[in-house]
């Protein structure tokens, strides 16, 4: 029996090991222990030193957050007031944590965001035979213009309410997501720019389409508009919103993708997203770069996980009265392609300005106020031959074949794994 064990615990080590390379497509392999120095010490020392190696080369920070124990910060999070938003690939993201982990968070925000499941859509179609990459292109957004794929047949199809409800049904009768009762209670807030070229209206229609059905599920109509607001913006294209004056004026298109459209998106999300936390009087505080703190995301997910192209920083605003253990609130603000901390700044018009996603996006005064500590997790990006070379988010397959929706997708069960040690 105890041989047989071993042999047991052997197969799974191996699939383990194995699985960060056929996940991570050997990009993103971040382990102390490689293959070939398991199989050394399987050779010189048999399965129990094998064992040992792991665990000891396994990052001992994977319940907590290293960085924030350097600084002497006690977070004490409210596991009921947890929500997360984000732009464009970032939104379409931040719809499928809100999703797979309805019944553990408040809300979702979406800015210029496809609905759940879109890539999806045609899956088994035979009028539109394609892989989800080519649907995430061709229907859910208008990228295959930028790119100079021959699909406007595809893109001229409606996207129909029953299809996203089949497909979001079958996630929930699988238990792959949480139930879809968990969405009664939470908030939702989408934005969308009248001129987005990238993320057109239809697109952002049928996403608020999908959560009236879901929110409509909860309640009655008067329930349904007290949960989601849809704000369409008339002169806004593909872009994060802003009122700073210190961003692109005039509503600017192309990168950062974060401009002054006299209008403070992420504040309004924040606001609407966490009603209790931002009820009262807020703090009279700006926000202080000192407080935002930048940390490895890998040496929380741990070594021998599939990293599934997140990056190897991510970053956390930590406001002065949540530093010390005051109960906070937790908001997860996910960025979109082309903003993660590397490329932000590839093509900016203005070269006297370094921008950084979870500086300039906007959160950080309402955070600052009211006490919400705002997690800023980064994607990855590959080289120009790989599946992700803008840094999207993985909202149609590239980092989980298959699943990418689903509460064990790598990227999703990552995230997850950051909120646990935030909020442990």
């Amino acid at each position: 029996m105890l041989l047989a064990n071993w042999n047991i615990a052997l197969r799974w080590l191996h699939r383990g090991i194995v699985s960060v390379w056929e996940n991570d497509n050997g990009l993103q392999w971040h382990g102390v222990l490689t293959m070939t120095n398991f199989k050394w010490i399987l050779r010189t020392a048999g399965i129990a030193a094998c064992v040992a190696a792991m665990l000891i080369s396994a990052p001992q920070a994977q319940a907590q957050i290293a960085e924030l124990e350097a600084q002497n910060i006690k977070l004490a999070i409210d596991r009921n007031d947890i929500a997360v938003s984000g732009i464009s690939s970032g939104a379409a993201m931040a719809h499928q944590v809100h999703i797979a982990h309805s019944a553990e968070l408040a809300g979702v925000g979406m800015v210029a965001g496809p609905p759940y499941r879109c890539a999806d859509y045609f899956k088994g179609s035979t009028e539109f035979p394609v892989t989800s990459d080519v649907t995430a292109v061709g229907l859910c957004t208008a990228y295959y213009k930028k790119v100079g794929l021959p699909l406007d047949a595809m893109a001229k199809q409606p996207i129909e309410p029953s299809r996203l409800h089949e497909l979001i049904d079958d996630a929930a009768k699988a238990n792959k997501v949480d139930a879809l009762k968990g969405v009664c209670g939470d908030h939702v807030f989408l934005i969308a720019g009248a001129i987005d070229d990238t993320v057109p209206a239809k697109v952002t229609d049928a996403t608020a389409d999908l959560y009236r059905w879901l929110l409509g599920k909860c309640g009655d109509d008067s329930y349904v508009k007290a949960h989601l607001t849809v704000e369409k913006r008339p002169g806004m294209p593909h872009t994060m919103p802003t009122d700073s004056s210190a961003e692109p004026a005039q509503c600017a298109a192309g990168s950062p993708y974060i401009a002054d459209c006299d209008y403070p998106g992420a504040s309004d999300i924040l606001r609407f997203l966490h009603p209790k936390r931002t009820a009262g009087q807020p703090a009279n505080r700006p926000p202080n770069p000192e407080n935002l703190i930048k940390f490895s995301q890998r040496n929380v997910i741990g070594g021998f996980n599939p990293q599934g192209l997140m990056h190897e920083n991510g970053y956390l605003y930590v406001p002065e009265k949540c530093r010390k253990g005051e109960t906070c609130s937790l908001h997860i603000a996910l960025h979109g392609c082309h903003q993660n901390e590397d490329q932000i700044n590839e093509g900016t018009k203005d070269p006297s300005k370094r921008y950084l996603f979870p500086i300039d996006a906007g959160y950080n005064d309402v955070a600052e106020r009211y006490g919400i500590v705002v997690l800023y997790p980064q994607a990855s990006a590959t080289g120009s031959t790989g599946g992700n070379p803008s840094g999207c988010w993985d909202w149609w397959g590239y980092a989980s074949p298959g699943y990418y929706y689903q509460k064990d997708a790598i990227q999703i069960r990552n995230i997850w794994k950051i909120v646990d040690a935030l909020a442990k």
